[in-house]
């Protein structure tokens, strides 16, 4: 009596369909513990952003307090306003302000506190404390000190001999330069952290055998440091471009979006509309416009930049 021997092709099968059922229950696995993370993704980004775009289409009647559609009137009614493209420019100047010299000084207090200096940690922790302070909290203080009659501001500067007797808040070319200050000083201790991060990832050898061929500092600074850094510099330039459009609490705190508008930016300028005005579909708008404007700029920031980028170490 002879057993009967699975061929060779039903081996094959078996083996196959072994081979797709542990695939599967890894991609099952693998979205089980995506899923979490997806769900929070959705309810508070993806779904915010497609609700924005329908009440942009939309007009909020307060009184019977039910949405009508308008189609693109909102978009109209936002781009004749002129407070609207104040906030813009006002909001680009800060950005262009604020985000390059943060990330300068950020690289160089970097740079500086990765050597053996003494207090470095206490150093290390004076940069850093401020972005552990809530924004409010810190524009708070930022009002005493440039208050014109007893601010620590306008002493300094007399006591230096620039007789600026200026009432900060309350003028329109120091104003907008008020939050600027603020802004680079919230946030200059913060970005330090990741240039400190990617300097100590630098191999040191790279650094002695450039000792051995007799470089100074400046030639591995330019030639080991700089472009080893360009990947944190990548990143760190995209954080703070983003988060120079989110001002929003220094300029409540500190100057409400005055004098006339000189401070207004696009964040107080929806904050306005969609909690003060209750015109949420213009508020809705300008979030859109914003959230275009943000897309667009990342994906050309992208584009032009990350083939320069120095990824290997």
């Amino acid at each position: 009596m002879r057993l009967a021997v699975p061929s060779n092709s039903c081996v094959v099968t078996s083996k196959k369909q072994n081979r797709r059922s542990r695939e599967f229950k890894a991609h099952v696995e693998f979205l089980l513990f995506l899923l979490p993370s997806l769900l929070f993704l959705v309810l508070f980004t993806y779904l915010p952003i497609v609700r924005s775009v329908v009440e942009s289409l939309m007009s909020y009647d307060v009184g019977s307090r039910c949405n009508r559609f308008v189609g693109f009137m909102n978009y109209s009614d936002l781009f004749s306003d002129p407070v609207f493209w104040k906030a813009v420019s006002n909001n680009l100047v800060y950005a262009v302000c604020t985000v390059i010299p943060t990330i300068a000084l950020s690289f160089l207090f970097a740079v500086i506190l990765n050597t053996n200096v003494k207090f470095q940690g206490f150093y290390r922790l004076s940069l850093f404390y401020p972005s552990v302070l809530p924004m409010a909290a810190a524009s708070m203080v930022w009002v005493f000190l440039f208050n014109p009659a007893y601010g620590i501001i306008n002493h300094a500067l007399a006591r230096l001999g620039f007789e600026v007797n200026a009432d900060w808040l309350n003028e329109a070319p120091y104003a907008l330069v008020a939050i600027i200050i603020v802004g680079i000083w919230k946030y200059v201790g913060y970005y330090m952290l990741f240039f400190l991060a990617g300097l100590q990832g630098i191999d040191n050898s790279l650094y002695e055998a450039a000792d051995i061929e007799g470089a100074t500092k400046w030639d591995k600074f330019c030639h080991i440091t700089f472009p080893l850094m360009t990947p944190t510099t990548f990143m760190v330039g995209i954080v703070a471009a983003v988060n120079s459009f989110q001002a929003v609490d220094q300029v409540h705190v500190m100057t409400r979006g005055g004098p006339f508008n000189s401070t207004n930016m696009l964040m107080y300028y929806i904050y306005q509309n969609g909690f003060l005005y209750w015109n949420t579909g213009l508020a809705s708008a300008a979030s859109v416009f914003l959230f275009a404007i943000l897309l667009i700029g990342t994906g050309i920031y992208f584009t032009l930049l990350n083939k320069k980028i120095q990824y290997e170490r």
